[in-house]
């Protein structure tokens, strides 16, 4: 991600978007939440992966990739109250199907 970060920065930089930007007008809780994707969503996440792949097989730790995304659109259901749509819950049941 950081190195994907780097030329979306520079393209950033090149079209002058810096210049347009109103840091003022970044909320608190915009800041709480880019932090705690960085800590939880990339660092410990990935120490975790990492650390997985140590101790099961490849086959079984790869599953994750079926599971975040349910994962994420029911704690943004449930904690978030967040709506979910027909086609949603039908991309949730391929996702979960294809396992």
């Amino acid at each position: 991600m950081f190195i994907a970060g780097i030329p979306f920065a520079i393209g950033s930089i090149l079209l002058d978007e810096p210049k347009h930007f109103n840091w003022s007008s970044v909320s608190v809780n915009v800041w709480l939440s880019i932090w705690y994707l960085i800590l939880f969503g990339s660092i410990a996440a990935y120490t975790a992966y990492i650390w997985f792949l140590q101790v099961r097989p490849s086959a079984q730790v790869s599953t994750y990739a079926y599971v975040n995304p349910v994962v994420a659109v029911m704690l943004g259901v449930f904690f978030a109250s967040e709506n979910i749509s027909l086609l949603q819950v039908c991309g949730l049941v391929i996702i979960l199907g294809s396992v």
